[in-house]
């Protein structure tokens, strides 16, 4: 590796793509946005972390797949090399190394013309190897995530201990499961899409048995018109392990909806939450209305509607008050 960064430009694997390293940094933020200092480490990091509450959950962060600033200002972020390959150029280079993140697609020969001979260590994030790093801002109160990476914003908050906003740009997802995904599901993110008009929310079901392309029950169609929603052409989706690891907040209705999880995205246990015992991973069920009647159907979008407004109010707090149109928030 010494050999190779004398000669000039290193390809390495590094955070859910490939990292591309020179000698100078000077252009840095033209190719990869902005600067972060990288450190390999947890000594290291904690020298960085300023002594505040919450630092022994920062580091638990950037331990992995992360990149946290603390002062973007003066460019004095801080980031955690997880790799092999990466943490091993600490020793090999003659000044401080620098970490930008970027999703412009590059290939090796295109960033070679780039950045030439330069101290640089940019992430290009390749989806066939992954989303790459999250980034979180420390330096703002509460923590501001500013890139949705590997690591979710769930991740984040169980690890702080608190919930973080979500910076400019970030699509947060909601995933409502259920068996069928005929009823309870739909019903249930149809009503939680209207608890946050105008919100880069993005809201879909499924069910652990549901089978496919399916309409809604008739009931849960009334009962959804009843309330002032449309779910008439929901058609059912079967629950899918790459969509537990992709969503940031999993509502489920029973425990073996939880359990789905747990077995086939185990990665995702830490944002599944137990819809009518929110924000729990655990207590009461919604049980199933299929094959009941109207009433029942009723009473279950009853039943579902606590946990809803709860869940959706934590969702406005995390976007710091910023609508899409740029209005604020207005809590009920």
């Amino acid at each position: 590796m010494a050999e190779a960064l004398e000669q000039g430009l290193v390809i390495a694997p590094v955070l859910g793509g490939y990292g591309a390293l020179g000698l100078d940094r000077d252009e840095l933020s033209r190719l990869a946005g902005s600067a972060h200092r990288l450190v390999f480490d947890r000594s290291q990091a904690e020298r960085l972390i300023p002594g505040v509450a919450g630092r022994a959950g920062i580091v638990k962060v950037l331990q992995g797949p992360a990149v946290a600033v603390f002062d973007a200002g003066s460019r004095s972020g801080v980031g955690v090399g997880t790799e092999a390959p990466v943490k091993g150029l600490g020793g090999l280079l003659p000044g401080d190394l620098w970490l930008g993140v970027t999703d412009e697609p590059a290939g090796p020969g295109e960033l070679i013309d780039d950045l030439g001979n330069r101290a640089v260590l940019a992430v290009i994030v390749d989806g066939a190897a992954g989303p790459g790093p999250t980034v979180v801002d420390f330096g703002r109160r509460p923590p501001v995530v500013d890139r949705r990476g590997a690591l979710a914003i769930l991740d984040v908050e169980r690890e702080l201990g608190t919930l973080v906003g979500v910076g400019p740009g970030i699509i947060f997802s909601v995933l409502v499961v259920c068996t069928g995904n005929s009823c309870r599901s739909p019903m249930a993110a149809a009503m939680f899409g209207r608890l946050v008009p105008g919100l880069p929310v993005l809201v879909g079901s499924a069910g652990t048995a549901a089978p496919e392309g399916a309409a809604a029950t008739r009931f849960a169609v009334e009962t959804a018109a009843g309330l002032g929603l449309d779910i008439s052409g929901h058609r059912a989706r079967q629950l899918a392990p790459e969509a537990c690891r992709t969503a940031d907040l999993i509502l489920v209705m029973e425990h073996h909806h939880r359990d789905w999880v747990l077995q086939h995205a185990p990665e995702a246990g830490g944002r599944v939450r137990l819809l009518a015992a929110y924000p729990d991973a655990d207590g009461a069920e919604v049980p199933d209305p299929v094959g009941r009647s109207l009433e029942f159907y009723a009473r279950t979008a009853e039943q579902m509607r606590p946990g809803l407004e709860l869940a959706a109010r934590d969702v406005r707090q995390r976007f710091a008050g910023t609508r899409l149109d740029g209005n604020p928030v207005q809590e009920e």
